[in-house]
């Protein structure tokens, strides 16, 4: 960035000196581990747990080839970002992700690969929206969620070796985490969320076609290339160190567990990626699918290797050895489409075609590459690919499983669509109809033919001798592992150049055929519908509802919880006013004084009430006489009530009125009889009788006994 304030020509300058030196750097730390050297350095006191950088043989391989790879893009990036925007950006974060990736390879432990594989992370962001355009800043964020989701998911696992080792450093901890009674899959399944998303495994896969495509071609070389390795290398780490256990060991069936999951892992990703490849008609979109699949390639040797636990030699061999060919031969295909793209402008594939005219040179560069990854003898990409299935068929050789010959026939048809879908590219560029006018196309500039030269030497170099790229890139690092030595023997005498190994491309080829000639009467008919995507069916879904989720929260905070809080603003107050009072109150209570009462006063206190009481009961019986009184007038009262209850009587009865008591003569019943005979019969009439006081229900009864005689008669 200093050195673009002196102009563009010292900044190319400075960025080439700096991915030289770095590669310079490497190559001498390579050196040094070949003789014998282990480098470490330690950062102590770093955020409280320190920064270790350790280089065996398999770091400093790797440390040779990202710097190599970056160097070629970044010798090639001079020329095709030229008339781009914001170079000085793009140049300064390319650099700040080179010693990211770097560090990630040559960390002495997991914490310190955390940090680094995050620095790679969020300088690469930028990178993938160089344009700028709405379709960069979709896919940067997309790569940028999931980049942060997995991040996250690897600090889980950092967290969880820190409590159960103490540290972070790359040694054997299985048996640790069991004994912890932490279950073993918990840590894989954070771990394939953490290192999954680097690598493009399905169904973490959906940031690279997007982000690819965007980016500019150097980026996407070493995104694809390089920094996708990234995650292959945290699982070969912690799957054949931290999570191993010796064959013989109780728990060596969670490490078979593990290593037959990431076949299975590795043989769906690298199908599907193969048949996205096919379906695709955008150059850098297949380039990225092709990315998938052969980083299912990789994880599909690697879990047969863990499978075996030491006899899984071969299987370490093919993914290590796949990691480093697939560094070469794919960054020599984006640089090849960003080449395509630079002198033509296009990369639809059904918009280029007869380009075989105008850049022969890059016609004879595609077809070396191309051959490369689909596994032609003499090339990188099938010495490889010879390991990788030595390595399943030995898996199957050992533990019998139908399965395993199952996921082999996959391997070998996979072959085939990985050479249909490069043949497709290479057919439709140059030997396609030309859709347009390409006469003003101009071949490979000079700088550009050394670059793609230096890639043809690599790729010819390791396939034509496959064995000794063995013996001095993979055995070496195989024996930093438990291996059995009679497998390490057998990798020294692969027989790469058998009969049946150099004419397995021709099934490729053959596959391949098949499918490009259905392609081709059946393509226009073959669309895949967005719903069918991951990404439309899980994560727009899961992205769709956190969304709505959030929003309702949001909403709950503008609207409803202001007023709730309100609400219970004011009746905490209210509580909070009658806490006071009742606390004042409280503290004006004074208790009741209570006067004792000596035995001596308490018993003239019952002494004077037994003396109330005997006064109360002398007061009644003197007062004896008035009681009887008072009985007799009650007596005479009640005597007095009846006389006059019997002159009503009378009355009523005889219709006459009896004497007063006062006009009454005592005589003798004789006497009055003589007395009522002598006075003259005069009977008043008595108004009892009459008919207004008859009841009711005399009438009613005397009605009944009517009709009851009536129909009697009747009846009879």
């Amino acid at each position: 960035m200093i050195a673009a304030r002196f102009g563009d020509q010292l900044r190319s300058h400075v960025t080439n000196a700096v991915a030289f030196a770095t590669f310079a750097v490497a190559c001498w730390q390579f050196y040094l581990v070949q003789q014998g050297m282990e480098l470490v350095y330690a950062l102590e006191g770093f955020m409280q747990f320190g920064l270790r950088w350790k280089v065996d043989y398999v770091s400093a391989v790797f440390a040779v080839v990202v710097t190599l790879v970056w160097f070629l893009a970044t010798a090639f990036a001079r020329e095709y970002m030229a008339h781009e925007h914001h170079q000085t950006r793009f140049f300064a974060f390319w650099t700040f992700t080179l010693g990211g990736t770097v560090g990630v390879f040559v960390a002495g432990d997991l914490f310190s690969l955390f940090l680094f594989f995050e620095a790679m992370t969020f300088a690469a962001y930028v990178l993938v929206i160089h344009e700028q355009d709405p379709e960069s800043m979709r896919a940067g964020n997309v790569y940028l969620y999931l980049s942060v989701a997995g991040g996250l998911a690897l600090l889980g696992v950092i967290f969880l070796l820190q409590f159960v080792v103490g540290a972070t450093g790359f040694e054997p901890a299985l048996h640790l985490i069991v004994e912890q009674g932490i279950s073993p899959w918990l840590i894989i399944v954070m771990l394939i969320g953490g290192f999954g998303v680097k690598a493009g495994m399905i169904p973490l896969h959906i940031w690279l076609p997007k982000a690819h495509p965007v980016a500019p071609a150097p980026a996407s070389a070493v995104l694809s290339a390089i920094m996708i390795k990234t995650g292959a290398y945290g699982f070969l780490r912690l799957l054949f160190v931290v999570l191993s256990v010796p064959d013989g060991h109780a728990l060596f069936s969670f490490q078979q567990n593990f290593g037959y999951i990431f076949v299975w892992i590795g043989a769906i990703t690298m199908f599907i990626g193969a048949i996205m490849g096919i379906l695709n008609d955008s150059m850098k979109r297949v380039l990225a699918y092709s990315s998938i699949s052969q980083m299912g390639y990789i994880l599909f040797a690697l879990g047969s290797g863990v499978l075996l636990g030491s006899r899984g030699a071969f299987g370490f061999a093919g993914a290590w050895m796949h990691m480093i060919n697939h560094a070469f031969f794919k960054s020599f295909l984006f640089l090849l489409a960003g080449a395509v793209f630079l002198h033509t402008g296009e990369l639809d594939l059904d918009k280029l075609g007869g380009l075989r005219k105008q850049m022969p040179v890059a016609l004879g560069f595609f077809l070396v590459a191309a051959a490369s990854i689909t596994g032609i003898p003499g090339l990188n990409g099938y010495a490889s690919k010879i390991v990788i299935h030595e390595a399943i068929l030995e898996a199957y050789h050992f533990l019998g499983w139908p399965s395993l010959l199952f996921l082999e026939r996959v391997f070998v048809v996979t072959g085939g669509l990985t050479a249909a879908y490069i043949s497709k590219i290479w057919i439709k560029t140059f030997f396609g109809k030309a859709k347009r006018d390409w006469s003003e196309v101009t071949d490979l500039s000079r700088s550009h033919r050394l670059i793609f030269g230096a890639y043809l030497v690599i790729v010819l170099a390791i396939g034509v001798f496959p064995q000794r790229a063995v013996d001095k890139l993979v055995i070496p690092a195989a024996r930093l592992l438990p291996f059995y030595q009679g497998d390490l023997d057998h990798l020294g005498h692969v027989p790469f150049w058998g009969s049946h190994e150099v004419m397995s491309p021709l099934t490729s080829y053959a596959i391949a055929a098949v499918v490009l000639l259905l392609l081709w009467k059946f393509g226009k008919y073959i669309r895949v519908p967005r719903w069918l995507s991951v990404e439309f069916l899980v994560y727009r879904q899961v992205y769709n509802g956190s969304r709505a989720g959030i929003r309702g929260l949001i909403y709950l905070a503008d609207t409803w919880l202001p007023r709730r809080v309100q609400s219970l603003t004011g009746a905490w107050r209210q509580v909070d006013r009658v806490t006071q009072e009742t606390k004042a109150q409280i503290k004006r209570w004074k208790p009741p004084k209570v006067e004792l009462i000596s035995t001596t006063d308490l018993m003239k206190k019952l002494e004077e009430a037994r003396d109330g009481e005997r006064k109360r009961v002398q007061t009644w019986r003197s007062k004896e006489g008035e009681l009887a009184k008072r009985v007799q007038r009650i007596r005479q009262d009640w005597q007095e009530r009846e006389e006059h209850m019997e002159d009503r009587i009378y009355d009523v009865i005889e219709g006459v009125s009896r004497r007063g008591d006062g006009e009454r003569k005592q005589t003798s019943l004789l006497e009055e009889i003589q007395e009522a005979l002598k006075r003259p019969v005069r009977r008043k009439f008595n108004p009892y009788w009459n008919t207004k006081n008859l009841g009711f229900d005399t009438w009613i009864v005397a009605i009944v006994i009517a009709l009851i005689l009536f129909v009697f008669l009747v009846l009879r």
